[in-house]
């Protein structure tokens, strides 16, 4: 089973709780409850306390989108979460 993260997508001027599957340096996957209010473009992503990490975001359907990270995620932020 994939570990679940929860978190927090900003968007310009909406915000989401979502939760965060596939974590990895360069993005991970999100879902949302229903529409969400945040579009696809720039984002700013809080994991859990950490953040906020630019990246851009993509909607796939009413309940998910694919975030790329603008930097890619430090090892050890990786670590704490998936380790």
């Amino acid at each position: 089973m994939a570990r679940i993260i929860y978190g927090e997508c900003i968007g310009t001027g909406a915000s989401a709780p979502v939760r965060i599957s596939a974590l990895a340096d360069h993005g991970c996957d999100l879902e949302t409850d229903g529409a969400g209010a945040v579009s696809d473009g720039d984002v700013a992503l809080w994991i859990g306390a950490m953040g906020p990490f630019p990246a851009m975001a993509r909607r796939e359907n009413a309940g998910r989108m694919a975030l790329r990270f603008k930097e890619p995620l430090d090892g050890r932020i990786l670590r704490h979460f998936l380790g």
